[in-house]
């Protein structure tokens, strides 16, 4: 099958997800209410995430297809943060393994952060070492976030990013726009991207986000002689939703395209996702 028909296919299932996004999740009997449900839902102390993806590339001969494997566990039990615990299984001619730790913390009333940091295992495919931060500060007509990262490679690359932007939540919308600066080294390439990004739902019923990307990628490829630059324009869509089917059981489906154009290190790729998660 052609990267094209499989684009298509994803264009189709984004349509579908974001269809049966806006039903609402009905209780599992027509007697149960909204409250009972909820009521049911209580509130659970850990969440328990399983994810299991497929990445397709063009050309395949050249890059194949890429198969990840996630478990993340997420800790509500204390006071005012969130802390997580994610890893991942990564498959492409060889397996490797990756580790994630981070936080979500209520700083104030109306400032909360994330942070993560995440440590590859030996495959040139997965990152070192990352750190990602962000801020979001509820003004109340809107949230501002400002956010941060670094990520090393094993070929020798880092990139330093910031990013800002506005979101606003009104009921069941949450709605995005962030930019982001990345540069890359060697050689201080700087290259930008737009992220839209849009959601509707509610906890403990269902969620469905669709996300826009239009970018560039701007670095120097260090694994050929002489170095040579590399860039790309790209954009890249992807939609996300998660069904809660019991008042602490549901399931994830993802989908995704990217085009990141021709030339050294170009390539097309379709993601597909399936998953569960369980409250407890």
């Amino acid at each position: 099958m052609s990267i094209a028909r499989r684009g298509n296919r994803v264009t189709a299932l984004v349509v579908i997800m974001a269809v049966v996004g806006l039903l609402p999740a009905t209780p599992s009997s027509a007697a149960d209410t909204a409250a009972d449900w909820l009521q049911s839902r209580g509130e659970p102390g850990y969440r328990l995430d399983l994810d299991l993806t497929a990445d397709m590339l063009s050309p395949g001969d050249l890059y194949g297809n890429w198969h990840t494997a996630t478990a993340t566990l997420y800790v509500r039990t204390l006071p005012r943060i969130t802390p997580f615990i994610q890893t991942g299984l990564f498959e492409r001619e060889n397996s490797d393994v990756g580790l994630t730790l981070g936080t979500y913390a209520d700083l104030t009333s109306r400032l909360y952060s994330y942070s993560a940091f995440t440590t590859g295992g030996k495959s040139h495919y997965l990152q070192r070492h990352r750190w990602d931060h962000a801020f979001h500060y509820n003004t109340g007509p809107l949230i501002a976030v400002l956010a941060g990262g670094w990520l090393e490679d094993y070929d020798g690359h880092e990139d330093w990013y910031i990013a800002g932007g506005p979101r606003v939540w009104r009921g069941s919308l949450i709605a995005e726009y962030r930019l982001t600066r990345t540069q890359s080294d060697p050689g201080a390439r700087v290259g930008w991207k737009h992220l839209f990004s849009c959601g509707w739902g509610a906890e403990g019923r269902s969620w469905l986000f669709v996300n826009l990307t239009l970018g560039q990628e701007r670095y120097t490829a260090t694994w050929v002689t002489p170095y040579e630059p590399v860039d790309h324009d790209f954009v890249e869509i992807a939609a996300n939703y998660q069904r809660w089917l019991r008042p602490r059981l549901g399931i994830k489906l993802q989908a995704g395209y990217l085009d990141l154009g021709e030339g050294l290190d170009g390539y097309e790729k379709v993601s597909l996702g399936v998953g569960a998660f369980f409250e407890f």
